[in-house]
Parts: C-alpha cells; structure tokens; sequence
C-alpha cells in the first residue's frame, strides 16, 4: 500500500487597516481574507441619515457597469423617497467611488450591487461568501462583524462608513479563505441598518439567486 501525502492548503486569515484607500488592494497579498479602508462618516452626513425614517432608506438589487453606480443610487432614492440635497449626493458619490474602486481591484466593468436596509438578523451565522470577493459599507447601524475560527464570541466590528472587502471561497489560488464574518445581531433592538454590497458581476448568473 503507498500512501499519498497532499500538502495542507494555506489558509488566509488576515486583515488589514488603515485610513486610505489603497489598502484595500491589499486584499491580493498572500495570507490577506480582509481589507479595511477606515473612515469615519461627515457629521452632517451621519445625523442626516441617522434620522432618515426606514420607509425612505434606498433599497437596490441590481447588474450595473461601473460608471452608472451613481446614476442607480439616485434612482434607487428617489423611489424610496430620500430627500434630495447635499447628503444624498454624499452617499451617491461615495457608492460610486467604492463602485471604482471594486472594478479596479478585480478588474471588472460590470458589478452586482445592493443597497440593504435590515432590521432583523440577516445572515447572523459566521460565514464565508460563495463567490470571489465582497465589498460591504455599512452607512448607517451597527458595522459588518469579522472573526476568525473559534474566535466568534469576539468578533472585530467594521466602523460606521469604513469599507471592507472580503475573500470569498472562489479567490483564485492556492490559499483558502478563512476569515469568517457576518450582519450583527440586532432583531428586536429597533435598529435599522443600511448597507452597502458590491461584488464582481461574474460571481453572478443570470437568473440564479442573489445572496
């Protein structure tokens, strides 16, 4: 009997942190699942949204090429009801330029975006994404909570405005990703969250649903 022995796939674990946005083409270096651009949200900007009655929050599900992010978070706002003025155009814009960023990461013109608002424990397990990578900004409630394996009673919470983009299973390569995260528990607390999801159009299939 021969015995055959298969090397242990590396596994990618780490996040990284900082205050610009180029860290988060740190998420191709070797051993890296999550990337976090820290930011905090204008003052004007967070009291406006913060105030914002759910019913008028933005809701999107949508296949949308790069340059037309901004048009489509107007829309979406507008059917909503959001106010128009100086903080929608904020948050259009700041779409729009996670949007960019999302396509020159993965090199993609085409994305899959959604605009969630949530108030109840979607996705409260730990998990990781079926797909190629995940960018997450939560504008308004409680931040996207990151753990790692064993470690889910202390998770990382992601800041209010902050981005994330997160490995999912399908990264090319050798490593497999094992950073979990998940939508912070907040059924029956009366929080209304709204958060952003951009993901590469390719993780997408026309008519298969949309997680």
């Amino acid at each position: 009997m021969s015995v055959i022995e298969l090397p242990i796939r590396a596994e990618a674990r780490s996040v990284l942190q900082a205050r610009d946005a180029s860290i988060l083409s740190g998420i191709n270096q070797p051993g890296v699942a999550a990337a976090i651009w820290q930011r905090n949200p204008a003052s004007e900007f967070a009291g406006w949204i913060s105030k914002m009655p759910p019913e008028q929050l933005p809701k999107l599900r949508t296949l949308v090429g790069v340059d037309a992010v901004e048009g489509c978070i107007h829309a979406a706002c507008s059917l909503a009801g959001t106010p128009a003025g100086a903080e929608r155009d904020m948050l259009a814009s700041d779409i729009a330029a996670l949007g960019f960023l999302m396509g020159e990461i993965m090199e993609t013109p085409l994305l899959h975006l959604r605009l969630d608002v949530v108030s109840t424990n979607a996705c409260r397990r730990f998990h990781v994404d079926n797909m190629t990578a995940r960018m997450l900004c939560t504008y308004r409630g409680s931040g996207t909570q990151l753990a790692q394996p064993g470690a889910e009673a202390s998770p990382l919470s992601v800041s209010l405005c902050s981005a994330v983009l997160l490995r999912g299973r399908r990264w090319p390569g050798t490593e497999k990703t094992g950073l979990l995260h998940r939508s912070p528990p907040i059924e029956g607390t009366g929080e209304t969250r709204l958060l952003a999801v951009i993901d590469p159009a390719i993780d997408h299939k026309p008519g298969a649903p949309i997680h």
